[in-house]
C-alpha cells in the first residue's frame, strides 16, 4: 500500500516512492504507538521497507530528493516530541526479522529481531554471551547501534560485523575492528541504518547459561519498574559512578512534572504511570535532573535516551 501525499506537504511522496516498490506507507500515525514510553505526536509518514533492496532504493531516492528521514526500531530508547515528526520515519519490516545459524556459534541476525527473543532462544540452545540481554526490550538493530548492555555485558562483546544502509542507499558491512564500540555507542555512522549483523557466541552448558540469564532477569524485575511505560535508563552512567545513585542522592525519586515521574524504584528511570505524560513533561524532568545532579555532585549527566526533534 502506498498513500500519496496531499498538496501542501512540501513534497510529493507519490513521486518520490514511484520507483521504490516493496514499501508499506502509513500517514499521520501516532508516534506514541511506536515507543515504550507511550509518548509522541504524529509521524507524517511511517514507511516500512519489506527487504534490503527496497530499503536501499528508498534511502537513495529520499537522499536525491532531499527528503528528511530517520530510523525507528522497537522504540524502547526513544522520546518522540509532542509536535510529531515531519518527513519520513523508516521502520524495518518482516524481511529483517530473521535469525540464521551460519556455523557453530556464529549467527546472522536481522535488525528487526527482538533482543529478548534472541537472548532466550540462543541461551536455551546452550550458547553463552547474551544472557545479559534477556530483559532488554529492543530490536537487534537498535541494540547494536547504541551498544546496549546490562549486568556487565554489552553487544560489543559478541558482535563480529554489522551491515548498514547509508543515507545515499549504499550498503556497507563494517567489521568488528572498525566499529570502535564504546559504552552505549556502537561506533556506527549516525546517518546509517543497521539492517543486520553477525554474533559470535560460545557453546556452553545449557543449564548454566539458563541459570545466569534467569538470575539477571530476576534482578531486573526486583530493581526496575518494568510494568510502567518508560524508556529504561534515561542517563548514561558517568565514569566510575551510577547515574541512578546520583539522582537518588539529589532527592529526586518520585519527582514529577505533569504525567512524567522519576521512578520510586530506580532513580535513573522516568516513567509514565498514567499514560498521560507528554514529551515536554519528560524533557522538563530530564533538564531538572541534569541541573540538580550538576549542582550537588559536579557531574554532568548525559542522556542515553534518544531525544528526537520535531524539525526536519
Amino acid at each position: 500500500m502506498i498513500k500519496r501525499a496531499t498538496e501542501g506537504d512540501g513534497f510529493e511522496l507519490g513521486k518520490i516512492l514511484a520507483d521504490c516498490p516493496g514499501l508499506v506507507v502509513r500517514e499521520g500515525v501516532a508516534g506514541a504507538r511506536y515507543t515504550t514510553f507511550a509518548i509522541g505526536g504524529p509521524l507524517q509518514y511511517l514507511v516500512e521497507p519489506c527487504d534490503l533492496d527496497a530499503l536501499a532504493r528508498l534511502r537513495a531516492r529520499l537522499h536525491t530528493e532531499g527528503v528528511p528521514s530517520r530510523a525507528l526500531g522497537a522504540g524502547s530508547n526513544l522520546l518522540i516530541p509532542d509536535e510529531g515528526i515531519a518527513g519520513v520515519v523508516i521502520r524495518l519490516g518482516e524481511g529483517f526479522r530473521l535469525l540464521k545459524d551460519r556455523t557453530k556459534g556464529i549467527f546472522s541476525v536481522g535488525a528487526s529481531f527482538s533482543v529478548m527473543r534472541l537472548s532466550r532462544d540462543l541461551s536455551r540452545a546452550g550458547f553463552a554471551g547474551l544472557e545479559f540481554a534477556g530483559g532488554i526490550p529492543a530490536s537487534f538493530g537498535g541494540a547494536v547501534f547504541m551498544n546496549a548492555g546490562a549486568h556487565g555485558g554489552e553487544f560489543g562483546d559478541v558482535v563480529e560485523r554489522v551491515t548498514v544502509v547509508h543515507r545515499d542507499g549504499a550498503i556497507d558491512t563494517i567489521e568488528r575492528g572498525a566499529l570502535s564500540m564504546t559504552y552505549r555507542r556502537g561506533g556506527i555512522p549516525e546517518e546509517a541504518i543497521v539492517v543486520g549483523g553477525e554474533l559470535c557466541l560460545t557453546e556452553s552448558d545449557k543449564d548454566r547459561v539458563a541459570e545466569t540469564r534467569a538470575a539477571f532477569l530476576s534482578h531486573r524485575k526486583k530493581t526496575q519498574p518494568l510494568h510502567l511505560p518508560s524508556a529504561g535508563s534515561v542517563f548514561r552512567n558517568p565514569t566510575g559512578r551510577y547515574a541512578g545513585e546520583l539522582i537518588e542522592a539529589a532527592g529526586l525519586k518520585g519527582y514529577a512534572v505533569g504525567g512524567a515521574q522519576v521512578s520510586l524504584l530506580h532513580g535513573n528511570w522516568i516513567v509514565n504511570p498514567d499514560r498521560s505524560a507528554t514529551a515536554a513533561d519528560v524533557r522538563a524532568v530530564i533538564d531538572l535532573t541534569v541541573d540538580r545532579v550538576r549542582e550537588l555532585h559536579g557531574v554532568e549527566l548525559e542522556p542515553e535516551v534518544r531525544l528526537w526533534q520535531s524539525g526536519a
